[in-house]
């Protein structure tokens, strides 16, 4: 019974070790030490959590700011590429060092927007929107992100998603690790009445969409 989690101790050293040599072991504890204070966060909402991912990514800018700035660089390069305004209709589109939307809790107005970030957490219940147009496209990216969505099953719905580091869970199914990616379209999309598209990109995130 040891062996899978033996194997998995193994497994996880020897990354530690190669990183460690390509990246230096102080920026890989600092990616650790991130890691460990967004999981905490996503549960407790502890000051402790806040202080942890500040302090890590504080010795990353320190450690390796060239790799963070080239990293910056890209993300946004491929946000300006992907977060086109749409035809018609209202379009928001914003870029913001720290994130914190929550729109859970009352009814809101539902149109196309855009937005970067390098710290975010969002929260969308889409059966509380009010939708502008029939078709709304929403582009969410950044270096790290908390995501969860609720999206009504009556939606015709388009998934572009994909995180370097963390998981990504989709209606019953999640898939946690490095390198994910989501791609799924409604069968119908084009028949339903109101259809939204995602677009989700993080270098390090915990996406969740739900149907309801």
């Amino acid at each position: 019974m040891r062996r899978p989690s033996n194997a998995i101790l193994f497994i996880a050293a020897g990354f530690y070790l190669a990183l460690g040599g390509l990246a230096g072991y102080t920026t890989v504890n600092a990616i650790v030490i991130l890691l460990l204070g967004i999981d905490r966060y996503r549960f407790d909402r502890a000051r402790l959590s806040v202080v942890l991912i500040a302090v890590s990514i504080l010795v990353l800018l320190i450690n390796q700011f060239a790799l963070f700035a080239v990293v910056v660089l890209v993300s946004l390069g491929t946000y300006y590429f992907r977060s086109r305004p749409p035809a018609f209709g209202t379009y928001v589109n914003k870029h913001r060092l720290l994130l914190n939307m929550r729109l859970d809790e009352q009814s809101w107005v539902l149109h196309s927007m855009s937005f970067w970030h390098a710290l975010g957490e969002i929260r969308m219940d889409m059966s509380l929107a009010v939708p502008e147009d029939k078709e709304t496209t929403i582009v969410l990216q950044g270096l790290v992100g908390d995501v969860d969505l609720i999206i009504p099953e009556d939606y015709g719905l388009q998934v572009e998603a994909s995180v370097l580091v963390g998981q990504i869970g989709f209606k019953q199914s999640k898939e946690g690790g490095m390198f994910h990616r989501l791609s799924w379209r409604s069968p119908d999309y084009d028949q339903r009445e109101q259809r939204l598209k995602l677009q989700m990109f993080y270098l390090v995130g915990d996406i969740k969409i739900r149907t309801i």
